[in-house]
């Protein structure tokens, strides 16, 4: 004999009857059943009841709007009739007041008494035959002559003159519109006043700048007007250039103001 076998045969084996495990099994698959068809019931309760309160509160709003659609009997008037006679009298026309005729003896002439009466008079036979015009027998052949005083209207015609407008003449031209443009002549010496910025001069900076002078029929600069160029060297040209003196610029002959544009060129001397 082995040692497993021995232990194995020492160890107390408990044995159940067949009846008792039947009557176990029988107990707990009663009491699934029972809890299985409980809960199938209880969902299929719940499902019901959620459809019969779907289907109650459809018919609610479907008998609201019947209600609102649905006029009540009462209220109308009751339809005529089918014994009535159908000659009726016909409805009751009212009369138009017509106002009355206005009173046109008001708008008869009155009779004049016979003392406010113009007298007519009569001419007499003799009268008549004192009246001689002449006739001839082919008609009436006589030229009228009026002896009265001649009256002529005079029309008075209104003349209608036309107003030429004389071009305004111009008195400022550009040096490309006139026929002799003016022409610096100290242009060299306004140069050589001019001082080199030093900030420019520091700065290693060169330019050239060009300025717009009005130039009056003497040849001196009245205005001055745009400028181009560096910044730093317009101060310099702005305040040199009315030193500028020009020959005047001529437009048919004779002398007219003339602006004109002057370069000034700025280069540091090594």
């Amino acid at each position: 004999m082995t040692t497993t076998q021995a232990v194995l045969s020492s160890i107390p084996q408990i044995t159940y009857g067949a009846p008792e495990l039947k009557a176990n099994y029988r107990k707990y698959f009663r009491r699934g059943l029972i809890l299985a068809i409980a809960a199938h019931l209880l969902v299929i309760g719940i499902y019901m009841l959620i459809n019969w309160i779907d289907k109650m509160k459809q018919e609610e709003l479907k008998n609201e709007q019947k209600q609102q659609r649905i006029i009540n009997i009462t209220d109308l008037e009751p339809p005529p009739s089918a014994t009535e006679d159908e000659s009726q009298p016909p409805p009751k026309i009212e009369e138009l007041t017509v106002a009355p005729p206005k009173d046109l003896t008001a708008l008869t002439p009155e009779p004049v008494a016979k003392e406010k009466a113009e007298e007519q008079t009569i001419k007499t036979q003799q009268q008549l035959e004192e009246i001689k015009s002449p006739v001839s027998s082919t008609g009436d052949t006589g030229k009228f002559v009026y002896s009265g005083p001649v009256k002529v209207e005079e029309k008075k015609v209104e003349e209608k003159v036309e107003k030429i407008e004389k071009p305004v003449e111009k008195t400022v031209y550009k040096e490309y519109e006139v026929e002799k443009p003016p022409e610096c002549v100290n242009l060299s010496q306004v140069q050589n006043m001019m001082t080199y910025p030093e900030i420019a001069r520091q700065a290693d900076i060169e330019g050239r700048v060009s300025v717009k002078v009005l130039v009056d029929t003497d040849g001196n600069v009245i205005q001055i007007g745009s400028i181009n160029g560096p910044d730093v060297f317009r101060d310099e040209v702005r305040s040199k250039a009315p030193n500028l003196k020009f020959t005047p610029g001529l437009q048919n002959g004779k002398p007219v103001k003339v602006w004109v544009t002057v370069p000034f060129n700025f280069r540091l001397k090594n």
